[in-house]
């Protein structure tokens, strides 16, 4: 009987409580507060599962190198590649026995092509997140797999709704980390106008087994499977 109860009061908290905000200076600074992952995130296993034997994949923000770390037990089969502004990260990478770059994709083109593309939660940390995302869709032969908060489901309108407060997405560390926003509306739109085919779009977390299937909707974070549509210039 008590459990209903808690459930609300741990939403009602959550929708109450301030945006996370310990400074951090750069994204060197970023992974020394935020360390390792302590779980498997299910935008890993979505790609994970759909790459191709012996295929080339890179991960950009490779950031902890949480998700090069359960390819590399899981999917032993691939070439792995990381990059990532951070230096420390990717010093983090080579020491583990990855191959990886420093890159910013928001600046510079990748001169590299790989079969698969893995970007999860990184454009919205990109101030100019159409270039970014131009530098890396020419990158890739088969697929690439984008995660992005979703600032459009049901807990973020509450929060705006109800308690007057703006939507929290996922931020680690500070509430600046985020400086972009989507729903999932927006960014199919956004990937039309790219030129861009949605192959799926999987919730990876939120409101119980509702994110898998409403994820516009109920899902806290949500995963593009994209293709190329190679549609004529008009």
């Amino acid at each position: 009987m008590l459990k209903p109860f808690r459930t609300l009061r741990a939403m009602v908290t959550y929708q109450l409580q301030p945006p996370p905000m310990t400074e951090f200076a750069d994204y060197n600074e970023y992974w020394d507060k935020r360390g390792d992952p302590s779980v498997i995130y299910r935008r890993w296993q979505i790609a994970a599962d759909a790459m191709e034997l012996g295929a080339s994949v890179l991960d950009v923000g490779c950031g902890s190198n949480g998700f090069l770390t359960y390819l590399k037990q899981c999917r032993p089969d691939l070439d792995l590649t990381g990059c990532d502004t951070s230096v420390n990260a990717v010093s983090r990478a080579r020491e583990a026995g990855f191959n990886a770059f420093v890159h910013d994709i928001g600046q510079t083109p990748l001169h590299t092509s790989f079969d698969y593309i893995t970007c999860f939660e990184v454009l919205e940390h990109i101030p100019h997140a159409e270039a970014a995302f131009r530098n890396l869709k020419t990158a890739f032969q088969k697929q690439m797999f984008v995660s992005i908060p979703n600032i459009g489901c049901l807990r973020c309108r509450v929060r705006l709704a109800l308690f007057g407060k703006f939507p929290l997405t996922v931020c680690n560390v500070h509430v600046k980390e985020h400086l972009r926003h989507w729903t999932v509306h927006d960014f199919a739109y956004w990937m039309n106008k790219e030129d861009m085919h949605i192959v799926r779009i999987e919730g990876q977390y939120g409101l119980r087994g509702f994110y898998r299937w409403f994820p516009g909707l109920f899902a806290h974070g949500v995963v593009f499977i994209l293709q190329r549509t190679n549609r004529s210039p008009s």
